[in-house]
This record gives C-alpha cells, structure tokens and sequence, in this order.
C-alpha cells in the first residue's frame, strides 16, 4: 500500500474573485511565466504562517497595487498540473482602493459573469469560474 505521507502536498494558493460594480476581475499570466497568457482570477500562494485572507490582502498588493476586502470562501478546488497538485481556496472579495497597476500581470478586465467564458481562462480556475456559472452570487456587487 501506498504511503500517502510520501506523497507531496498541494501548493496551497488562493484566487480573489473580485466584485465591483458588477463586474469580476481577472488578470493576464505574463508571457515569460508558466501558463503565459492565459487568463485567471488574481491570488497566489499563500506563505508559511499567513492565513488565506493575509495572503489575498498581500498578493494583490503585490500584482495589482489594489486594495481589497475578504469575504466567504466560494470554492475549494483541487487540480493536478504535469508539475504537481495546487489547492486553491477561492474567496468572494470587494473592491476597495487603489488603482490598478500590472505590476505582476500582463493585463486585466473587469468583465461580466457572461463575458468571463470569452477568455482562455487558466485549467486551475475553471471550477471557480463554473461555480459562478451555476449560482447566484453576482447580486450583491461591491
């Protein structure tokens, strides 16, 4: 039998599904990164003793330059890439300050739920964006 504790653990990141004025953000992979060009929701890893919500308010600070408010989980995905595992903790989050700059991205748009199956989104992200798609939590944008 298989010992699972030999296994390696997922990497633990995180996606912001981001709302404001009813629209969703996603960002642009830069070319020069794995899975360049491909769309997604912003986030990343989360470091060692930093909770999701730590690592949300850090990243898009880091990509984006922007402030954000943390909300609920909207969905746990877990996705095996050729590299390994990643376990992503996806949070509804709102808009709050600061004007986005591609610090860390090659682009972005604030798009509809509709509009958001228009771009190549990253394999990683799909479950988020389906969940989006099956439900309603495009009511209350922030």
């Amino acid at each position: 039998m298989p010992n699972i504790l030999s296994r390696p653990l997922p990497l633990a990141v995180c996606a912001a599904v981001v709302y404001h004025a009813g629209k969703i953000l996603i960002t642009q992979r830069p070319a020069h990164k794995p899975h360049g060009g491909l769309w997604e929701f912003p986030g990343g890893k989360i470091d060692q003793g930093e909770s999701p919500h730590q690592s949300l308010i850090r990243e898009l600070r880091e990509e984006l330059e922007i402030e954000i408010v943390v909300g609920p989980i909207i969905e746990t995905v877990y996705h095996h890439y050729d590299w390994g595992a990643v376990l992503i903790f996806a949070y509804r989050c709102t808009w709050l300050a600061g004007k986005i700059k591609h610090l860390e991205v090659a682009d972005h748009r604030w798009l509809s739920a509709a509009d958001l199956y228009r771009y190549p989104i990253l394999s990683a992200d799909q479950p988020i964006l389906d969940k989006l798609q099956n439900q309603d939590l495009f009511c209350s944008s922030g």
